[in-house]
């Protein structure tokens, strides 16, 4: 099987390595990995802040991008919707419609993806070590993440008292309530020490950028990995961390 790979802005500019696992562990599991160039933000800024027009144009540029029968697949939950809003952003019956409605039933988020895969969820991946897991709630609930790292071997997957619980990013969100944003963060990060784990893990890269980040910044530095990493070191033979 062939997949298209959609990479979001967020991974290409700040956490290119996550792009790398996606494609490393698509890769070992048996799938061609195309990487159409020219991909640019999906258009949630824009849709998010009602500019319905930039929206148009670059879901337009994305319908062009990915356009063919292949599986599109991305490694941001956030993103990934995104893309399956695109139909919201046409007129019934136009030809972009059309499209849009093609491209958002051919779009998967990762985890959700792997998981579909033969042989899942035990691909015989083996890690040791005690992950915190991050919901995300931009993954709308899809209890993915944790099906597919909960079959790794040696892997301890633990949640916090409150896994529902937003990390405080939410995009303009945190732009916009800087103090509600923070406070939020503050006790995502909290409670997710109080688990004691070895990794930061997460299928949201913006998630895993703002707790990561702010766990950095104060001094108690746990890796943080999406969960696309954390399987390639399990697929790989990574370093144990027990």
């Amino acid at each position: 099987m062939r997949i298209m790979l959609m990479i979001p802005c967020l991974v290409e500019d700040c956490l290119p390595e996550i792009g790398l696992a996606v494609a490393s562990v698509l890769t070992r599991l048996g799938c061609g990995v195309d990487h159409p160039k020219g991909q640019t933000c999906c258009g949630q800024l824009a849709f998010k802040t009602g500019d319905a027009a930039g929206a148009r144009a670059l879901a337009r540029r994305s319908l062009e991008l990915f356009a063919g029968p292949e599986p599109v697949v991305c490694p941001s939950g956030s993103c990934a919707k995104m893309l399956r809003t695109y139909p919201q952003l046409f007129e019934s019956g136009t030809q972009d419609h059309a499209r849009a409605l093609d491209l958002a039933g051919r779009t998967f988020e990762f985890c959700a993806f792997v998981l579909a895969l033969p042989g899942a969820p035990d691909f015989g991946a083996e890690l040791q070590a005690r992950a915190a897991l991050h919901r995300s709630c931009q993954l709308d609930g899809s209890d993915a993440p944790q099906r597919l790292l909960a079959a790794v071997r040696g892997l301890t997957l633990l949640e916090p008292e409150r896994p529902e619980r937003c990390c405080g990013f939410g995009g303009l969100f945190s732009l916009q309530f800087s103090a509600v944003s923070e406070s939020l963060l503050e006790d995502k990060a909290r409670e997710l020490l109080a688990l004691e784990p070895d990794i930061l893990v997460s299928a949201e890269p913006s998630c895993l950028m703002n707790i990561g980040g702010h766990l950095s910044r104060s001094g108690r530095p746990v890796r943080a990995l999406h969960a696309a990493q954390l399987l390639d070191l399990a697929l790989t033979g990574g370093p144990s961390w027990t």
